[in-house]
C-alpha cells in the first residue's frame, strides 16, 4: 500500500506541476465582432510561459495574420482592438499556441468560424473623410448600383439572358436588391443601348453601416463617362480609387462590343499560347458568338488528315487574309509591362475557354 500512495503521490506532482495545458475560450465560434472595436482573446493554460495569438481566415494559412506575440499565458486574456478598415467575413478563426513556437508545442483553435463586421459611423462623411474618398449614404438620390461577379465564367454564358441570370442570382445571394444585368454586348446589341445607365455610379457591396440602418458606399463616378473611364485608367491612379477586392477583379470581366466604336473585325487573341498555327491567333467573333460558345477553337479543328474544313477568315493588322480559328470575347485587362504605366484596356481579345467575371448594373 505504501508504494501505491507514493506513486500515485508522485503522479499528482507531475499531474499539476509537469504537465501543460491550453485551451481557447473566446471567440469559440458564431461570435460577431465588428471592425474598430476591442473584444477579449480569452484562454485557460496550465505550466505554459508564453503565447502568441493568430488570425486566419477560410482556413488558409496564407491568410495568418499575428495578432499578438510573446504574451504572459498567465495573463488569461488580450484585449484585440479590430482595425477599422479589417476586412469583413463569416470564416474567420483564432489560433493560440505556444510561444516561441516549435514542435510539440500546444496549440488550440476557436471550436467554430467567428464573425467580423465593418465598421459603423453616425454618417457616411465621417468614413469618407477616414478614407479620404467620397462615400455616399444608400438613400442618397439616383445612385447606380454595380458589382464584379465573384464566380468567373468561359464564354458560353447562354446568351444575354443568360448572363443576366447570372448577375441577378449572385445580386440575391448578397442580399442586393433590385433587378439586375450584366455590362456586355453582342455583335447586334451594343452594352450601352441595352441598359439604363444614368445616375451616379456606386459599389453596390456596402462599406459600412450607418446605426440607422443605412449603408454607405464607394463613389465609383458621377456618371457612367466618369465610372467607364476607369477602364482605360492607369493601375496606379485605379489603385487610388478602388476597393481592392474591386480593382483585382476590374481587369478579368467579359465586355464584348461595349458602344459603336467597339472593335466589330477579327480579334487578336491575347492570351494564346504560342503555337506554330497563327491562325489560332485570331477569332471571327468577338463576343464568343454572342457569348454561346466557352471553347478556345472553331468545331472541326484541327482539321482531320485530308479533310476539307472551311474556316471563318480574318485579316490580320498587318492586312493576310488567313484562316481564323480561335474563339474569342472582348474583355478588360492590364496591358504594358511597366508597373507604373501599366493601365486598363476595355478590349482586349480573351480565348472564350477563359474564366472571366461579369460587371453588374442595377436596373
Amino acid at each position: 500500500m505504501g508504494i501505491f500512495v507514493a506513486g500515485f503521490a508522485a503522479w499528482l506532482i507531475y499531474r499539476f506541476t509537469a504537465e501543460k495545458g491550453l485551451s481557447l475560450t473566446s471567440p469559440s465560434g458564431k461570435e460577431t465582432w465588428q471592425s474598430g472595436k476591442t473584444y477579449q482573446i480569452a484562454w485557460k493554460a496550465k505550466n505554459i510561459g508564453k503565447v502568441a495569438i493568430i488570425l486566419t481566415k477560410g482556413g488558409d494559412s496564407e491568410t495568418a495574420e499575428w495578432i499578438a506575440k510573446d504574451i504572459p499565458a498567465a495573463d488569461r486574456k488580450y484585449d484585440w482592438e479590430i482595425f477599422v478598415w479589417h476586412a469583413p467575413g463569416q470564416d474567420y478563426k483564432i489560433t493560440i499556441l505556444e510561444y516561441p513556437w516549435k514542435d510539440g508545442n500546444m496549440v488550440d483553435y476557436s471550436d467554430e468560424n467567428f464573425t467580423i463586421s465593418g465598421p459603423q459611423f453616425s454618417s457616411c462623411d465621417k468614413l469618407s473623410i477616414e478614407a479620404e474618398w467620397p462615400f455616399l449614404p444608400s438613400d442618397f438620390p439616383g445612385q447606380r448600383k454595380i458589382f464584379i461577379t465573384e464566380t468567373p465564367f468561359a464564354g458560353n454564358l447562354e446568351g444575354l439572358e443568360g448572363a443576366d441570370k447570372k448577375c441577378q442570382a449572385e445580386a440575391e445571394k448578397e442580399q442586393l436588391e433590385g433587378n439586375w444585368k450584366a455590362f456586355l454586348g453582342t455583335d447586334e446589341t451594343l452594352a450601352m443601348d441595352r441598359l439604363d445607365l444614368q445616375g451616379i455610379f456606386v459599389e453596390a457591396k456596402p462599406s459600412a453601416t450607418l446605426t440607422e440602418g443605412k449603408t454607405c458606399h464607394r463613389l465609383l463616378g458621377k456618371d457612367f463617362n466618369e465610372f467607364f473611364a476607369k477602364l482605360s485608367d492607369s493601375s496606379a491612379i485605379n489603385k487610388e480609387k478602388l476597393e481592392e477586392t474591386f480593382l483585382n477583379h476590374l481587369s478579368n470581366i467579359w465586355l464584348g462590343r461595349i458602344d459603336s466604336s467597339s472593335k466589330r473585325d477579327c480579334t487578336t487573341i491575347s492570351n494564346q499560347s504560342a503555337s506554330s498555327d497563327i491562325s489560332r491567333s485570331y477569332s471571327f467573333t468577338t463576343t464568343c458568338q454572342d457569348w454561346t460558345m466557352g471553347q478556345a477553337t472553331v468545331p472541326g479543328y484541327p482539321p482531320a488528315t485530308g479533310g476539307t474544313t472551311v474556316f471563318p477568315k480574318c485579316y490580320t493588322p498587318q492586312g493576310k487574309r488567313i484562316d481564323a480559328v480561335g474563339v474569342a470575347g472582348l474583355s478588360s485587362d492590364l496591358v504594358g509591362s511597366d508597373s507604373k504605366t501599366r493601365a486598363f484596356s476595355p478590349a482586349v481579345g480573351k480565348t472564350c475557354d477563359s474564366s472571366q467575371r461579369l460587371l453588374c448594373v442595377q436596373q
